[in-house]
């Protein structure tokens, strides 16, 4: 817990000295903490790092971890309308999942709600569908997930 209060803290400081030096360029990284993600799935806490990006798309590559699984994800996130405050956006992405009962492929397809806090924090929750290819089993497994928290970007 000391671990995880530490690193939000050196993140956020670390976050507004390099939005305040780059005003005019978009954000790179993204560490996201809460409830699910709709870009790492599975994950209480989840780094993504934006390959390319405009004002409407970016296309990221990124990992997180929940208490017993690890993903790597790869996609696509797509503004519908983006606003200062209120942005609604969608993500396509393809997951690499372990944990400890499975491993497997997820795809995951999300409609979200943005809410800007500051230039480098946002609240965001939404929902997922995921359609999981299990490696271990031959199974197939669907459903819907809904999730919840903070994103900061740097």
């Amino acid at each position: 817990m000391v671990r995880l209060v530490f690193i939000l803290f050196f993140g956020l400081a670390l976050a507004q000295e390099l939005v305040d030096a780059k005003e005019t360029e978009f954000s790179r990284h993204n560490l996201s903490i809460g409830m699910w993600d709709d870009k790492t799935g599975v994950s209480l806490i989840g780094y993504t790092y934006n390959i390319k990006q405009d004002r409407m798309n970016e296309y990221f590559i990124g990992g997180g971890t929940a208490i017993l699984a690890f993903t790597g994800t790869i996609g696509w996130k797509h503004y519908h309308r983006r606003t200062n405050k209120l942005s609604i956006y969608s993500i396509l992405s393809e997951q690499a999942v372990a944990h400890l009962g499975f491993t497997g492929f997820m795809t995951t397809g999300s409609i979200s709600l943005e809410y800007n806090l500051t230039k480098w924090a946002e609240v965001k929750l939404g929902g997922f569908g995921i359609f999981i290819i299990r490696t271990d089993e031959d199974k197939m497994e669907y459903g819907a997930i809904p999730f919840m928290g903070l994103n900061f970007s740097f």
